[in-house]
């Protein structure tokens, strides 16, 4: 099984966590303190967030991907060339979906 989140118990004033899963748009990864989604984080590199500020002692950190399964990543028009990075890239998008489904009903 794919890992597609990360958690973490806030132990003191820590704002960086990194993650260990890859995603396609930064937009999918999310972050949730205690089973309530937050926006207040940014990325410090490709696989560490920074919350805004530190939660308090004993909040739940839980990092995971959530990737789009309504619009896919590129889409194909009659005529037009068919690369093999768009091919790739909406492959992607559906093992990424599927693995998150996956890791939802367990």
């Amino acid at each position: 099984m794919a890992d597609t989140t990360k958690e973490y118990t806030q132990e003191g004033s820590t704002t960086n966590y990194t993650f260990p899963f890859p995603y396609i748009k930064q937009s999918d990864v999310k972050v949730s303190l205690d089973n309530v989604a937050t926006t207040a984080f940014t990325f410090e590199n490709a696989t560490t967030i920074k919350l805004n500020s530190a939660p308090a002692a004993d909040t739940k950190i839980k990092i995971y991907r959530d990737t789009s399964d309504s619009d896919l990543t590129a889409t194909f028009y009659p005529g037009s060339a068919i690369r093999s990075a768009d091919l790739n890239d909406n492959f992607t998008q559906n093992l990424y979906s599927t693995q998150e489904n996956n890791n939802n009903t367990e």
